[in-house]
């Protein structure tokens, strides 16, 4: 009987580490349910898109907070100090100074609106990815892709692909429409509230000319520059424009595809038309009425 060797025994002590952790790491995967095969290229490209769209909801979520603050700042009536002024330089009676106040107003009602329905749709989104973790390896050809529910939008654009290029091509190729809402509404929304802000500040410096035109100036060298970044910087759809062309694409087939479902993608689409269509008429022929100057001449009517 030959008796192993000093070095034999040294090597197989050495080996018994690595075969022990091996044993344990597949009994840790075995006890999760998975195995090493289970970390997939588009189960990482899932963890990713959990990520951009948790990135995308936080920043929405506090500005839409600011917005919902600041709505109605340019409403009240202004302090007794700034009163006189106005009526020494008839900016009570102002059309365009009345107009700039509502547009603010408008814009920031867009912007809360834009941030909510990001908020809204990152949410729904990420339950759809929760459910989706679970993803069969794209190189297994008996894949019947038809039974595979856990990626998919609201409607998935185009035939599916077993393999994508990067984390974009995924979401393009299974919520096209979640994604451009989300990144469209959060630009735009931030864009309106710059502009808002920009009217503020010329209405509440508008006693110092030169100052308030160089704020609101700023501010709008801020909006211009982030879209100029935009279109040069575009990972998809070339540019700001062709993201709002292919998001009212998008939107225009989801509606039309839940049409027969009920009433409400209807009703969606009428008060959207009816809120431009309501903008428009109210920018073209403004209806002022001064309240302010109508309450001072009732209080002196009635004090005499």
């Amino acid at each position: 009987m030959i008796s192993p060797s000093p070095l034999m025994s040294q090597n197989h002590l050495l080996e018994l580490p690595s075969t022990l952790s091996s044993h344990i790491s597949s009994s840790l995967l075995s006890i999760r349910g998975g195995s090493q095969m289970a970390e997939t290229v588009d189960s990482i490209y899932i963890k990713s898109a959990v990520g951009y769209f948790n990135n995308l909801r936080v920043p929405a979520a506090v500005l839409m907070s600011i917005v919902m603050k600041e709505m109605f700042a340019l409403q009240s009536t202004p302090p007794s100090c700034m009163r006189k002024w106005d009526t020494e330089h008839g900016i009570d009676r102002s059309k365009r100074w009345r107009i700039l106040r509502y547009s603010y107003l408008l814009l920031m009602i867009l912007a809360f609106s834009l941030e909510t329905f990001t908020i809204f749709t990152a949410t729904q989104v990420l339950t759809q990815l929760a459910t989706a973790q679970t993803v069969i390896h794209p190189l297994d050809l008996e894949v019947d892709h038809e039974r595979v529910s856990g990626v998919s939008g609201f409607f998935s654009m185009g035939a599916r692909k077993e393999a994508h290029e990067s984390m974009i091509d995924f979401l393009i190729n299974n919520f096209e429409f979640e994604y451009t809402t989300c990144r469209l509404h959060f630009v735009t929304g931030l864009l309106c509230f710059t502009v808002a802000t920009a009217l503020r500040v010329r209405y509440a410096l508008r006693k110092y000319s030169n100052l308030s035109i160089s704020g609101m100036c700023c501010l709008l060298t801020t909006a211009t520059g982030m879209l100029t970044y935009t279109n040069a910087n575009a990972i998809t759809y070339g540019g700001y424009v062709n993201l709002v062309r292919r998001h009212f694409v998008l939107t225009s087939q989801f509606l039309m595809a839940r049409a027969r479902s009920g009433p409400l993608s209807v009703v969606t689409a009428i008060l959207a038309c009816l809120t431009v269509i309501y903008a428009i008429r109210g920018s073209l022929t403004p209806e002022f009425s001064y309240f302010e100057l109508d309450g001072d001449e009732d209080d002196s009517q009635n004090g005499s």
